[in-house]
C-alpha cells in the first residue's frame, strides 16, 4: 500500500512540474514570436524607406549629389592625381616657363583623354525617361511589376528593383508626366498627354 501511495505521489508530481515547464516553455514561445514580427516590421519599413530614398535620388540625377556638401572635399582620382603632381612640381618652380607650359598643356590633355570615355559611359537616358519612355510606347496602363520586367530585360547589366521603380512612377505621378489608377488592389500607371498634364497641374 505504502509502495502504490509513493507511485501516484510521485506521477503527481511529475504531472505537476511538466505542467509547469510546459507554460513557461509557451509563454517563452509568445514572447519571442512577438519580438520576431516587430523586428519583421520594422525591417520591412526601413527596406521601404531604402527604396524611396535610393528612387529619389536617382530622380534628381547626379547634379545632386555633386552638390552636396560631404562631396564637396572629396576629389576624384584624377584630382587627386593631379593636385599630388602639381605638389610635386612646386619645388621645380625655377625652370624655364616654357617648359612648365609644356608638360602642363600634356597633363591637360591626358587628363581631357582619360575624362572623355566617362563622360560617354554616362550618356544614356536615366531611369526616369526609360520608364517614361516605356508608358508612351504601350500607351494602356502597365503596373510596376510589368515596368520593372521590361526595364530589367532591356537592362540586364543593371539590377533594378520593383521598389525603385514604383517610386520613380510616384516622383513621375507627382511632376504630372504620369497617371496612377486603382483597379481592385492593384495599382496601375499610364503616360499623360501634354493635355492631361496641363489639366492635372492647374488644380494642384
Amino acid at each position: 500500500m505504502d509502495t502504490a501511495a509513493n507511485n501516484t505521489s510521485l506521477k503527481s508530481q511529475y504531472a505537476a512540474q511538466i505542467t509547469a515547464d510546459l507554460e513557461r516553455n509557451s509563454a517563452e514561445h509568445e514572447r519571442l514570436t512577438s519580438e520576431i514580427t516587430a523586428l519583421q516590421q520594422q525591417l520591412s519599413v526601413l527596406e521601404d524607406n531604402r527604396a524611396l530614398l535610393l528612387g529619389m535620388r536617382q530622380s534628381l540625377g547626379d547634379e545632386a549629389i555633386d552638390a552636396m556638401p560631404g562631396n564637396a572635399g572629396v576629389s576624384s582620382p584624377e584630382g587627386g592625381s593631379s593636385a599630388a603632381r602639381k605638389s610635386a612640381a612646386l619645388p621645380t618652380a625655377r625652370t624655364p616657363k616654357k617648359k612648365t607650359d609644356a608638360t602642363s598643356g600634356k597633363r591637360k590633355a591626358a587628363e581631357s583623354g582619360r575624362s572623355r570615355p566617362k563622360r560617354v559611359r554616362e550618356a544614356g537616358p536615366t531611369l526616369q525617361e526609360r520608364i517614361r519612355e516605356d508608358l508612351i510606347q504601350h500607351g494602356e496602363p502597365r503596373s510596376a511589376a510589368e515596368i520593372t520586367a521590361t526595364i530589367t530585360q532591356a537592362l540586364p547589366e543593371r539590377e533594378i528593383k520593383a521598389t525603385v521603380v514604383r517610386s520613380t512612377l510616384e516622383s513621375l505621378v507627382a511632376k504630372g508626366q504620369a497617371h496612377r489608377t486603382k483597379q481592385q488592389k492593384s495599382v496601375f500607371y499610364s503616360a499623360t498627354t501634354p493635355d492631361t498634364a496641363a489639366g492635372t497641374a492647374g488644380p494642384s
